[in-house]
């Protein structure tokens, strides 16, 4: 091996250390420092899982093991190297070298060759320097991993105890925090269960379907002096929900095939008992805002003062013999927001839209949050032509609007536009319940959204 081939295969080496942003650039990086004085087909790393001992293919640490045939091959491999002074083994066309943490061995570099061409015997003579730098590279991306998990772990328990500043509807907070917890544990599928206190049952809220029917029978056996339960070898964790020593409910943590480690299950009772919390506050903060009118993220009229003037103007219309209409809204692909950017985002786009809603409408207009993205208005005193003329102006006045989100630091994005989709209809006296007008508007809605969003649908019979 010349100098300049030597130089340039450390540069390639040095590089892939020092500027490999994930695991997958680090291996196509070392890819390409090898292919400077290997003839190389593919590089592979097998590191031991630090808590279950099992072997994990490096680049995608997330799947629950390597085909069974090739673990045998790795183990032996490791066992190979205990007690031996070489660092690199060459079997057949390909190259074997250990990852150690201090002097004990944790992983192993494969290096698959082309068949055709041999090695040259001066890589194997720089192959203890080569070998020790790779070993320090795998234990820094570990570590930078774990600081970020920290890291994030802390941001989750945070993000979780904020919710309440801004909401309190159960329904809206629960699949928040599902999703909160889904992302944080990625190995593990997440179920959020709250416990029904008349019927003594739990129900599954958030995802919408649970794969595995056995978890009801673990959380029948779930009581609030419990604690943490661990099933089936630590492939299934249940996380009690509790206030004040009553069991509201659990987070289970599901996996088929891994068990969880047991950073994930003090991540997972910390998680919980903060989930437990936000819980609990929502509650007694819905019990204060029962008789409260307005919603606190938007300053528009809330769910409940919406049915009371749904009740009197349409009780009005009917008595006076006046037009009444009603408009359902709400944010296209809204879901998207919060998972693209965060729940804070998307609060500040919801609070953005409210605000435009209320610009745009008259003074003796009703706007409402009706829950999640969707609002209501009720529109008095106006006819159905008037009341398309509204959403439209609606409609295009959202899809301009521009949304500052400098303020919350997305690399890249400064502002954020949406669009609204929109049903309207109109009061008839023959409609037998007040809430037929918003039923109707909320089916011109759905098929607003059915046939592509970003419009505005009135209601008619055929829908």
């Amino acid at each position: 091996m010349d100098y300049k081939t030597f130089y340039n295969f450390m540069l390639k080496l040095t590089n892939a250390f020092e500027k490999s942003s994930c695991r997958k650039d680090f291996l196509d990086s070392l890819e390409a420092a090898f292919s400077k004085v290997l003839q190389v087909e593919s590089i592979k790393i097998y590191v031991l899982d630090e808590f279950s001992y099992v072997l994990k293919d490096f680049e995608k640490p997330w799947e629950s093991s390597i085909e069974q045939a090739q673990n045998a091959k790795i183990q032996e491999v490791i066992n190979s190297f205990i007690g031996s002074k070489d660092y690199t083994k060459l079997e057949d066309n390909i190259i074997y070298m250990p990852i150690f943490d201090n002097t004990k061995i944790i992983g192993v570099l494969k290096i698959i060759l082309d068949k055709k061409i041999k090695p040259d015997n001066d890589f194997f003579e720089i192959s203890q320097l080569v070998q020790k730098q790779i070993s320090y590279a795998v234990l820094n991306f570990k570590s930078g991993e774990k600081m970020k998990l920290n890291t994030k772990f802390y941001q989750t328990i945070r993000n979780i105890a904020k919710i309440i500043e801004t909401q309190y509807e159960l329904s809206y907070i629960l699949p928040i925090l599902g999703e909160m917890i889904d992302s944080f544990i990625y190995e593990h599928l997440i179920y959020i269960f709250i416990k029904n206190k008349s019927k003594k049952e739990f129900k599954l809220v958030w995802p919408a379907n649970i794969k595995d029917s056995k978890i009801y029978e673990y959380l029948e056996e779930l009581t609030p002096k419990s604690g943490v339960v661990i099933e089936r070898d630590g492939k299934v964790g249940i996380f009690p929900l509790l206030s004040e020593q009553k069991l509201l409910g659990a987070v289970v943590a599901y996996n088929p095939f891994d068990k969880l480690n047991e950073n994930e299950i003090n991540y997972l009772d910390e998680i919980s008992k903060q989930a437990s919390i936000t819980i609990e506050r929502a509650s007694e903060y819905m019990k204060i805002l029962k008789d409260a009118t307005l919603d606190a993220l938007t300053g528009l009229n809330n769910r409940h003062q919406f049915a009371l003037r749904l009740r009197e103007e349409t009780a009005s219309a009917k008595r006076q013999n006046t037009p009444l209409c009603c408009i359902m809204t709400d944010i296209d692909f809204f879901k998207k927001v919060n998972d693209t950017y965060g729940h804070a985002v998307g609060d500040c786009v919801l609070k953005n839209v409210a605000r435009t809603i209320k610009k745009e409408l008259r003074e003796n207009d009703i706007p409402s949050r009706y829950g999640g993205e969707e609002f209501a208005i009720l529109l008095p005193y106006t006819t159905l032509e008037e009341a398309q003329l509204v959403a439209q102006r609606l409609r295009s006045a959202i899809e301009k609007k521009k949304i500052n989100i400098e303020e919350y630091n997305i690399e890249g994005v400064k502002q954020l536009s949406v669009t609204i989709s929109i049903g309207v209809s109109q009061y008839d006296k023959k409609m037998k319940e007040p809430q037929q007008l918003y039923q109707n508007a909320d089916k011109a809605l759905y098929s607003a959204k059915e046939n592509g969003r970003n419009r505005v649908v009135v209601y008619d019979e055929n829908l």
